[in-house]
């Protein structure tokens, strides 16, 4: 392997106009606060060094490049860089802020008629964007601008707009993390310089540009052999910031389609988007896709070989033969299908249908997967209906409601532990992988319902349901939920309970967000109507029951008396059945606890 590493500083390898680009393979800006705080406190480090006549040396590490030379220019290559991007962008987007501020002491001189020091900032502003943003260059008797630095394919529009001060909009994860870093470089360049005379100013940003080109130093090393920089390629380890498992699948995914062009640039374009999100977001998604196909849970310390070898066998079949062109297909139409069930994934996590609006599944049922998922954040159970997203829409809506009820009693009121209810997830995702047109969902059903016996009895879930209480300091959404359901099933209890519960009016949807609970004896009662043996009362199931949000506003503090007249006219029949009560007391609300649990007993069974 040639290679010709050298130390040296930062400031040179950008001396010769080199062109540094990012291969497709590696990941988009990543680095967190805490890096970009360690870069500044470097920087800080050297400048007080350096205005003390004492200058440091910071090493930050090797920065590895294959070199291209650039046809029909002399003397003039390009270089992709294979580590240390996460530095050199950095390097960079610091230049630019030196570029920013310079330009506007450019117009402080021009409005000061100051010919002298303006000669001066125009050369700086001249040499410093010719060698960190952009410069002319003649290939064949054509001059074009050409960019010092391109950055990942995603990334590059939002970066370049950013350093030449056009404020383009974060459109993803990494674009929030660039603009992180730019906007605290350019802070961190206002406080270190002097704020006094435009001379001092122009001397303090000198002392940055000497430490960019004298104090700031690396290890370089450069490569000529494509096959080399492959090899070399591995995890990485940018001041503490590891790439991510999804960085490393799409790494192997591009290096195992080199030579299959239309396939490699296809996944580039799906890895791009898989990647947009946050890395613990990415990461919980590859888990979710990988438990929906193989019915278990990735080894936490084995991931990114669990997933390479569940998702892409065929890479060890590159190692040691030709790859055809069948399985480079194989390969893409993988990632592709990572990339649809990592859409789903997004919508299940804000509670959105998979399907499109079609009866008989009216609005409500597709509000029961919001609620399952966004407000009681069942997470839990997104593989199943990952794989689940392959049945009639009406099996999936049926599957959605047995999960919802099991989840509240099983899991939120009787608090059992979530390994036996994912261990049966994981069965029936198995059946539906295994034949799809099959799949009964009786079988689910069944396990549950056994599940429920053993661990979530009748009575286990009365007594769960007697301690459920309003909670002062918020968390509150079981409670909402609850009630809200309640209400749902209450016509179907009223006329006897017969059967499979049934929501009757389906054409009442509630907004959970904009529904209100409400202290039927008030949570704050004045003194006037203030009654001590209801005080310990208040925050219990009994004395809850749900409005909309204007007739609780209307509400408000009031004594029962006021506000019956108030619950005769609400939507909401359990609300509406309290205004036939007299009066409200210790009985009433015991009356009231015990129709909501009934109701439970009776709904929240699979």
């Amino acid at each position: 392997m040639k290679m010709e590493p050298a130390y040296t500083s930062v400031g040179k390898i950008f001396e010769y106009r080199p062109m540094f680009f990012i291969p497709k393979y590696q990941r988009a800006y990543a680095w967190e606060a805490e890096s970009v705080e360690d870069f500044i406190k470097d920087l800080k480090n050297c400048f007080d060094r350096r205005k003390s006549h004492i200058p440091v040396n910071h090493f930050f590490g090797g920065v590895l490049c294959v070199r291209y030379p650039v046809p029909g220019a002399v003397n003039q290559h390009e270089y992709e860089i294979i580590d240390g991007q996460q530095r050199i962008s950095t390097f960079t987007l610091l230049m630019s802020c030196l570029i920013k501020i310079y330009k506007e002491l450019l117009e402080q001189a021009k409005t000061s008629e100051d010919a002298n020091n303006e000669v001066i900032l125009e050369g700086r502003l001249k040499d410093l964007s010719e060698r960190f943003i952009e410069f002319r260059q003649e290939v064949q008797r054509k001059v074009n601008s050409v960019e010092v630095l391109t950055v990942s394919r995603v990334d590059h529009p939002f970066y370049r707009e950013l350093i030449r001060g056009m404020n383009p909009s974060p459109l993803r994860d990494s674009h929030q993390k660039i603009n992180y870093a730019y906007q605290t470089l350019l802070k961190a360049v206002r406080t270190i310089i002097s704020p006094s005379k435009l001379e001092a100013r122009m001397d303090d940003l000198e002392i940055i540009q000497n430490i960019i080109d004298n104090d700031f130093t690396i290890l370089y090393m450069v490569t000529d052999s494509k096959e080399d920089a492959f090899r070399l390629f591995q995890v990485i380890n940018d001041r503490g910031t590891n790439l991510t498992v999804g960085d490393l699948l799409k790494a192997k995914t591009l290096e195992i389609l080199e030579g299959f062009k239309d396939y490699q640039d296809g996944c580039e374009t799906f890895w791009d988007d898989i990647l947009a999100d946050s890395p613990s977001a990415t990461a919980n998604y590859l888990n979710w896709v990988y438990e929906s196909y193989k019915g278990k849970r990735a080894k936490q310390d084995e991931l990114f070989d669990t997933l390479l070898d569940g998702f892409f066998p065929e890479h060890k079949k590159h190692k040691t033969e030709n790859f055809t062109n069948i399985e480079s297909k194989q390969v893409y139409q993988t990632v592709k299908n990572i990339h649809e069930d990592i859409f789903r994934c997004r919508k299940l996590l804000e509670g959105q249908w998979l399907y499109p609006s079609q009866q008989p599944i009216t609005n409500w049922d597709r509000t029961r997967l919001n609620l399952l998922l966004k407000e009681l954040e069942h997470t839990l159970s997104v593989p199943l209906f990952l794989a689940a997203s392959q049945l009639e829409h009406k099996i999936f809506s049926e599957i959605v409601q047995i999960v919802e009820k099991v989840f509240f009693r099983y899991k939120i009121v009787c608090n059992q532990h979530a390994t036996p209810l994912k261990n049966i997830y994981y069965e029936e995702l198995r059946a539906i992988q295994n034949n799809p047109s099959s799949y009964n969902v009786s079988g689910l059903r069944q396990k549950l319902q056994n599940l429920i016996k053993l661990k979530a009895s009748d009575l286990a879930f009365k007594n769960g349901l007697e301690t459920l209480e309003y909670k002062e300091s918020g968390g509150n959404k079981p409670l909402k939920y609850f009630l809200m359901t309640a209400e749902y099933y209450y016509q179907w209890y009223q006329d006897g309970s017969t059967g499979t519960p049934l929501c009757k009016d389906k054409s009442r949807v509630y907004d959970f967000a904009g529904t209100s609970i409400e202290h039927i004896y008030p949570q704050n009662a004045s003194k006037n109507f203030k009654d001590e043996n209801l005080e310990p009362w208040k925050n219990t199931l009994g004395n809850l029951t749900i409005l909309d949000p204007a007739q609780n506003t209307i509400g408000g503090n009031d004594p029962f008396d006021e506000k019956r007249s108030l619950y005769q006219a609400s939507s909401v029949l359990l609300t509406r059945n309290l205004a036939k009560n007299a009066a409200w007391g210790e009985q009433e609300i015991k009356n009231h606890k015990k129709l909501l649990i009934d109701i439970a007993l009776r709904v929240f069974y699979p």
